[in-house]
């Protein structure tokens, strides 16, 4: 690969007009020049889309449309256009530092790794903002050689030719294709690095509907993915990691008295909305309901 490789990022877009000006901005304000940044519209209804279309006056933004509403189906698009020998991956709600390109890149360069996942820090310090950033895996992780329960495609890297051989982004679930994807990295043995330095801004669902919502619907397709990958998954921690055993479930309540007592009765209220959402998402498919 060369020294200075071509990169593609690849923004899945929907209804995000209060955050997205400042991540498209913070994209096209980087120190590396050599990138194209491909932002997909997944049906969005606000003025999401006219603020993309301001922003295609840049030779380095290529607007798409994708009318399936899915962040996986958005990204795959994004990702089968894409020109880079490396592709990043963000969210409409986040806004990345001017030396995320080369820093997130550079141990793919320096150490062929073929996978890198950054961290994040939030843009608000609101009480659920405060309490999802103390929980999130690739905070609290101080370092991490698997993809399995890290990866985030809110600040991640990966080589084109290893997203090639998995297949790109999984068109199957509309929440959680990067489950899916740190399954098969895991599968396919694919170096993998956590950069914990390179952290993007993120601004965090921050009401009690939004995180009910959010959390049931990464519960239920968590377990769909699980069920499709369960031959492999048995064999490693991932079932116990995202509380799809019944040992996870027996140990929530006592749980939540010892973070009542270690952490706070705010944390263990958080714990609570977030952890019911989560497991209920989980029956809900398990029982087979559909979405």
């Amino acid at each position: 690969m060369k020294n200075k490789p071509f990169v593609s990022i690849i923004i899945p877009v929907y209804n995000s007009e209060k955050t997205l000006k400042k991540c498209i901005q913070s994209v096209l304000n980087q120190n590396y020049g050599y990138y194209e940044l491909i932002i997909v519209d997944n049906n969005s209804t606000d003025n999401s889309k006219k603020i993309m279309k301001e922003f295609q006056k840049n030779n380095k933004v290529i607007y798409l449309f994708e009318k399936i509403q899915s962040i996986g189906m958005a990204r795959n698009t994004g990702e089968k256009k894409a020109k880079g020998e490396i592709i990043l991956m963000t969210d409409a709600d986040c806004v990345v530092p001017e030396n995320w390109i080369s820093e997130m890149i550079h141990p793919i360069l320096k150490n062929s790794y073929d996978a890198v996942q950054g961290s994040q820090k939030s843009a608000t310090n609101d009480f659920w903002s405060k309490h999802i950033q103390l929980r999130s895996p690739i905070v609290s992780t101080p370092n991490h050689s698997k993809a399995l329960g890290i990866l985030d495609t809110k600040n991640f890297a990966i080589k084109m030719k290893a997203l090639k051989a998995i297949g790109h982004s999984n068109t199957k679930y509309p929440v959680g294709n990067d489950t899916a994807l740190a399954i098969q990295i895991d599968m396919k043995k694919m170096r993998f690095f956590f950069n914990k330095n390179v952290k993007v801004i993120h601004f965090h669902p921050d009401s009690f509907n939004s995180i009910v919502k959010r959390n049931y619907n990464y519960g239920y397709w968590c377990s769909r993915i699980t069920k499709n990958y369960k031959g492999y998954l048995q064999k490693t921690s991932f079932p116990d990691m995202t509380n799809q055993t019944w040992q996870s479930f027996f140990r929530f309540f006592p749980g939540l008295i010892k973070n009542l007592f270690v952490k706070g009765p705010g944390y263990a209220y958080f714990d609570l909305v977030e952890g019911t959402a989560w497991r209920m998402g989980l029956i809900s498919s398990m029982l087979g309901f559909k979405q």
